[in-house]
């Protein structure tokens, strides 16, 4: 069997299988198109406007292997004043005052002053305070009669008065479209907002689209999990179960200044020590493009996270238009991380990191050679995973300065990241040496004296750590972790 065959065999199926996911992802989304007017209409204009569709599926990098579900993601907009202006550069801390929710009602003629700290987005009220910022909040009426007419209040506590008040909580807002959704597919309600005594004294009262009994019968809405981005359903298509999920987040509401994008997106320089073609080139349409869109802000582990959905699919619309095989690679891998990796070590490696591998390749190798053919392609894959899993470093594409191998496990024991890094490193130079060979394991035995000696030395490693092993990989399952994000010394 050749590698062509493999992948329309094992990885990629065509017919049934693409039909049935096409025809999930149609449903899906007209189904969530109803699902958002209504979580519009229960959190009174909280959430304006249509689910945007974005990862894998829309990007063309779905796996469409036997026996495995694809999950279908959306942005769902949340109403945020756009008078936003991010000061570009990373802090090594966070700044003392800094506040996680973003203020709804403190306007500054330049915009808001947004601070990022790894991914995360803050906002420092001190350092707001010595602005000149316009404030609206109601101040408590016992205070206005402790304060003399001729004295102002102190500008920092007028900040916090309305910053408390007025202000998009990270994990209210993943509790209220929770909510929503829960209203949408109960079906007692005919209207989201039918227990609402102000609603009901209207003399014309909002429509909603009918939520079909079947669409509720379809959809489940999971459990709440306040550390991930999204609010997870699944979707039952009458064969298998197909996780979806809609992430709250904030559109378009920064102006990216030109400092940001110096600052911020990195170049390649700063961490690839290999030969670089054509860098300024890619950098700047990778610029372009963050600035034309800019990024997204979503709800993670209680923060407001720097996020570019939309930037990475439109940056990987059409990247095989040269006839390379970019996209069958990337499935490739996943395919091997999904049934052969993730089932040994736990889920160290992602869908975003081996994502992110190929934004990287497709600036680092702009040419087509690197891409002529499917097995050229992973190599090229593997060859960048190999250097970023030795350093012990996955730079983030568009805030180079996190790490996206930083995990850190809930053990006394520091050996368990690396000892993780290094095991996948192991495994990806044994599927460069022979990465036919690799994937078949059950075929003939070869004579491939380098494939054979590597091999018996990924062996000899695993059995040496089979313990540490086995408990990294307990600890993967358990979730026993959390990301730590490193921020490079020097950023301001």
């Amino acid at each position: 069997m050749n590698l062509e065959r493999f992948y329309t065999e094992q990885v990629f199926l065509p017919g049934d299988k693409e039909w049935r996911t096409g025809r999930d992802f149609f449903l899906v989304k007209s189904a969530l198109g109803k699902v958002s007017q209504w979580a519009y209409e229960a959190s009174t204009g909280l959430f304006p406007g249509e689910s945007v569709p974005v990862g894998s599926y829309v990007e063309g990098l779905h796996l469409q292997a036997a026996g495995s579900s694809n999950g279908f993601d959306f942005l769902l907009p949340v109403r945020y004043n756009p008078h936003l202006a991010p000061v570009s550069g990373g802090l090594s801390e966070a700044p003392p005052r800094a506040k996680q929710a973003l203020p709804t009602y403190i306007f500054r003629e330049e915009g808001l002053p947004i601070y990022r700290w790894g991914s995360k987005a803050l906002v420092d009220l001190e350092a707001l305070g010595e602005t000149y910022v316009k404030i609206h909040c109601h101040r408590q009426e016992a205070r206005r009669k402790d304060v003399d007419d001729e004295t102002d209040l102190d500008k920092l506590e007028e900040l916090e008065e309305s910053h408390s008040h007025h202000n998009l909580d990270p994990e209210q807002i993943l509790k209220d479209l929770h909510r929503c959704v829960e209203t949408a597919l109960n079906p007692a309600y005919t209207h989201p907002r039918q227990n609402d005594p102000v609603f009901q004294r209207r003399l014309f009262p909002s429509r909603v689209p009918k939520i079909d009994h079947h669409i509720r019968e379809g959809f489940r809405l999971e459990a709440l999990d306040l550390d991930g981005p999204a609010i997870q359903l699944t979707f039952n298509d009458g064969c298998d179960n197909v996780p979806v999920r809609l992430v709250p987040a904030v559109l378009g509401a920064f102006k990216l200044s030109n400092q940001w994008l110096r600052e911020d997106l990195t170049h390649l320089s700063d961490w690839w020590d290999g030969d670089l073609t054509n860098e300024k080139a890619n950098f700047l349409r990778k610029a372009r493009v963050v600035q034309e869109l800019g990024p997204e802000l979503v709800s993670k582990g209680g923060y407001w996270r720097f996020c570019f959905s939309r930037v990475e699919t439109r940056l990987l619309e059409d990247i095989d238009a040269d006839g390379g095989h970019r996209g069958e690679a990337l499935r490739m891998l996943k395919f091997i991380n999904t049934t052969r990796w993730t089932p040994e070590y736990g889920s160290i490696l992602t869908s975003y990191h081996l994502k992110t591998i190929l934004l990287w390749c497709c600036e680092i190798y702009s040419q087509a050679p690197q891409w002529e053919t499917l097995l050229s392609s992973i190599q090229t894959l593997l060859r960048l995973l190999i250097h970023t899993l030795s350093k012990g470093n996955l730079p983030h594409y568009f805030l180079a300065s996190v790490n996206l191998f930083s995990r850190c496990y809930k053990s006394s024991n520091a050996i368990y990241r690396p000892l993780g890094l290094e095991a996948l490193r192991r495994e990806a130079e044994v599927m460069l040496t022979n990465t036919m060979r690799y994937l078949m394991l059950d075929s003939e035995p070869q004579h491939d004296g380098a494939y054979e000696e590597m091999m018996a030395a990924l062996r000899m490693f695993k059995e040496e750590h089979k313990e540490d092993l086995e408990e990294l990989k307990r600890m993967e399952d358990g979730h026993m972790y959390e990301s730590v994000e490193t921020v490079k010394s020097g950023e301001a």
